[in-house]
């Protein structure tokens, strides 16, 4: 028996809803063991912060889990979520600086990583295409979806950044 549903609206029977639910959480399950990693990875290397990085993903996996039945690339979707996350991050710290709030100060790890420091020093365009790059290890078509600009401006981005980076190294 089918029963008439307005339009708009989604309607589950009660018999298969939990299956589909089992079906869908599993699969969100797998993205978060398989991705969390390189998701924290990736957001270390735009902020300086282990525990804001972790914070910036637990929070891109969320929007993730909030989205889910909707998404057709819960990949794509969680690495833009996380970019953005860490953008925002770096807004807000620049807003902070210019108004004159105390600034961030992040705390010193005990194992330093040098390669970080010195992607601190580029600007934060070139920063995100080299971390999406070689960090994420993701194309320029796919670091231009993420960082919302042409794949011309992540060539460049990514040659300018790794001149400059070149020339921060060998300070």
């Amino acid at each position: 028996m089918v029963s008439e549903v307005p339009e708009g609206e989604l309607s589950i029977s009660p018999e298969t809803a939990p299956a589909e639910e089992a079906i869908s959480l599993a699969n969100f399950d797998d993205l978060y063991r398989a991705e969390y990693e390189p998701m924290v990875r990736l957001a270390r290397g735009l902020v300086d912060a282990p525990a804001i990085a972790e914070e910036i993903v637990q929070d891109a996996f969320a929007k993730v889990y909030e989205r889910w039945s909707r998404l057709d690339q819960p990949g794509g979707y969680l690495r833009t979520a996380v970019v953005n996350g860490a953008r925002s991050e770096l807004r807000k710290r620049e807003v902070r600086r210019r108004i004159g709030l105390r600034p961030f100060i992040s705390p010193q790890p005990e194992n330093q990583d040098y390669l970080l420091d010195a992607l601190d020093q580029l600007s934060p365009r070139q920063k995100t295409a080299l971390v999406l790059k070689f960090y994420a290890d993701m194309s320029e078509k796919e670091i231009a979806q993420a960082m919302g600009v042409r794949p011309g401006t992540v060539k460049s981005a990514t040659s300018r950044g790794l001149a400059e980076l070149r020339k921060v190294v060998e300070q």
